[in-house]
């Protein structure tokens, strides 16, 4: 119980800092009881509702869906910091590849709090992809970020959108639906966006990391760093066999660690 209500505080104050103004402070307080306690539940898309924050002490609106999930990503990134890099020596410089962006909800992490030469954003869901391009709108204009509405996959094709209850579930499939998206290699993102280096890759693509390391893994020698969302039981262990053949060290992390899907590792030397 004590812990629930230490928790329960914590996220109040971190509601209460990053908030620029009350209204916004008492919408997200609301909203997020809302989702929390949704008894039905919501396919995406819905509306989104509009936020204005203070992210490193600059003025950012936000749009998040109420029951989509996005207020849940939302906490995951700014609240729990699931993308602050592992090691405290360590920073970002750029660029930085996002698979999976999402609503840009990691990419604007980045780009607040990190002094990031060049944000990729790509993103296969259309919904998704909307929503992404109203959050990073002053990023976008400046150049400081560059969206890609398609599908990361381990080659040039078609895939399928499926979508799920929760907008960050949305899953790309073979199996014909109406909703195809372009589906591209690492190498045809690269040679897209003029990448030799990638200082991160961001990969979150809800099971489809398998097929993008299935194959044509050679891309891996333009990557520094690099975070996966692993969402195959059994599949983190195959997946650090092969990063430590391509000369990455894996980060451990601690027993009390909260974002235990994630897989970092770092070109070692």
């Amino acid at each position: 119980m004590f812990k629930k209500i230490t928790t329960a505080f914590r996220k109040l104050i971190f509601c209460y800092t990053i908030t620029a103004d009350l209204s916004s402070f008492i919408r997200l307080l609301i909203n997020t009881k809302r989702y929390r306690y949704a008894k039905k539940p919501v396919v995406h898309p819905a509306m989104p509702v509009g936020y204005h924050l203070l992210l490193n002490g600059k003025r950012k609106t936000i749009f998040l869906r109420t029951y989509a999930g996005d207020i849940a990503i939302f906490y995951e990134i700014f609240w729990q910091k699931a993308y602050r890099l592992p090691w405290p020596d360590k920073t970002l410089s750029g660029p930085v590849l996002d698979l999976g962006a999402n609503t840009g909800m990691a990419c604007l992490f980045f780009a607040a709090y990190y002094s990031v030469r060049g944000l990729y954003a790509i993103e296969a869901d259309q919904y998704n992809m909307d929503l992404l391009l109203c959050n990073l709108s002053g990023e976008i204009s400046d150049r400081r970020v560059m969206p890609l509405h398609a599908a990361a996959f381990a080659e040039d094709t078609t895939m399928y959108m499926r979508m799920q209850e929760k907008a960050y579930n949305t899953t790309v499939t073979s199996e014909v639906t109406d909703m195809p998206v372009r589906a591209l290699s690492m190498d045809t993102l690269c040679s897209m966006f003029e990448l030799d280096k990638i200082d991160l890759l961001k990969i979150d693509i809800e099971g489809s990391e398998e097929a993008l390391f299935s194959k044509n893994t050679e891309w891996l020698e333009k990557i520094n760093m690099l975070v996966v969302e692993i969402h195959a039981e059994g599949y983190r262990s195959v997946c650090e066999t092969l990063l430590r053949t391509k000369g990455f060290e894996i980060y451990q992390p601690g027993e009390k660690d909260c974002h235990s899907t994630l897989l970092w590792a770092i070109k070692q030397g």
